[in-house]
């Protein structure tokens, strides 16, 4: 009988660890250990960026948005990284709105309303995409328009984590420790 019993723990036990999943898995749309596309845009300050490449070394959580009305749904996870790591060293974020190649011709329109509307100290941190958006929407799989995704990087440009929509704050806290344990890995 007792090794029945034993037999069972040590299956139920094998089971387990075979479908566990970690926290930075869960709900992932099979993103997470991809390394982030390159993206090249130009910030609101006026500097060129590569992506991920200009964060390589560093942390960074790259919100990205298709569409104006996911505005605040990219503030519900920039806000809470930004006040947790926004002046740590080894840390940086980015505001990415991706924005259809027709309508290039106003970039300079779009560019300067999100100038006047953004402050000063965070245009190093909005790069607005001008161009084919498809090949991100696919690489990302990314499938609702309508809604802002977050991608948390590691130091290699490695997608480690994931958010999309508004940020609940047990997503928020799964953010924040991801980040911290990353923090931890040498």
């Amino acid at each position: 009988m007792n090794r029945v019993v034993s037999i069972s723990i040590i299956t139920g036990a094998l089971v387990m660890a075979a479908t566990a999943i970690t926290a930075e898995q869960a709900g992932s749309r099979g993103v997470i250990g991809m390394k982030f596309p390159t993206l090249t845009a130009d910030s609101l300050a006026g500097d060129a960026v590569l992506l991920p490449e200009s964060v390589k070394g560093k942390i960074a959580l790259v919100v990205m948005s298709f569409k104006r009305d996911s505005q605040s749904q990219n503030d519900s996870w920039l806000g809470p990284f930004e006040k947790e790591f926004g002046q740590k060293q080894g840390f940086f974020f980015y505001e990415v709105p991706m924005i259809r190649r027709r309508f290039v011709f106003i970039a300079p329109l779009i560019d300067s309303g999100m100038r006047a509307a953004i402050p000063n100290e965070k245009h190093k941190n909005v790069i607005t995409f001008y161009g084919d958006v498809e090949p991100y929407k696919q690489a990302l799989k990314i499938q609702d328009v309508y809604l802002g995704y977050a991608f948390l990087l590691d130091r290699q440009g490695v997608i480690r984590w994931e958010g999309q929509g508004m940020a609940k704050p047990e997503d928020i806290n799964v953010l924040l420790e991801t980040a911290q344990r990353i923090v931890l890995e040498k």
